[in-house]
């Protein structure tokens, strides 16, 4: 008799990657819905008082912004729409002058980037933002 081999069969090892592809996918998913949690904090931001004597300026185009969000241009109210022209005429005649910004501290900072923009679309080269001096600790 003769015996009869059978044909070894080759055993196929292979990584099923579904399971790899689910993890990953997963992953990827959260990372991408925590990171923005990573860099967006409550940031509680103290702004620093100044005990410093009020420097000479030059000559100075005063804005206010009210909490209502008015603007006054040298203390007569004026629309946000005609700022520029205002500010370009008032620049002709003062080409040096310096625009100081009297915002109120409740004013939305859009509102304030808004009023910096249509004065730099005027012309005007430099801007001050007015600050409240600490009188309590002055340095000597």
């Amino acid at each position: 008799m003769q015996s009869r081999l059978r044909p070894t069969a080759k055993l196929i090892a292979e990584i099923n990657m579904v399971p790899f592809t689910d993890v990953v996918l997963v992953l990827l998913v959260i990372f991408m819905v925590t990171t923005p949690f990573l860099f967006q904090g409550d940031f509680q931001v103290k702004l620093p008082k100044v005990a410093a004597p009020s420097p000479n300026l030059p000559e100075t185009i005063t804005l206010t912004i009210t909490q209502g969000g008015k603007v006054y241009l040298n203390d007569k109210e004026t629309a946000m729409d005609e700022l520029v022209g205002k500010l370009d005429e008032i620049l002709r005649g003062k080409p040096q002058a310096m625009v100081m910004i009297n915002a109120d501290k409740n004013v939305s900072h859009g509102t304030v980037a808004e009023v910096m923009s249509k004065a730099y679309m005027a012309g005007v080269t430099k801007v001050g933002i007015a600050v409240e001096l600490d009188n309590n600790n002055k340095t000597n």
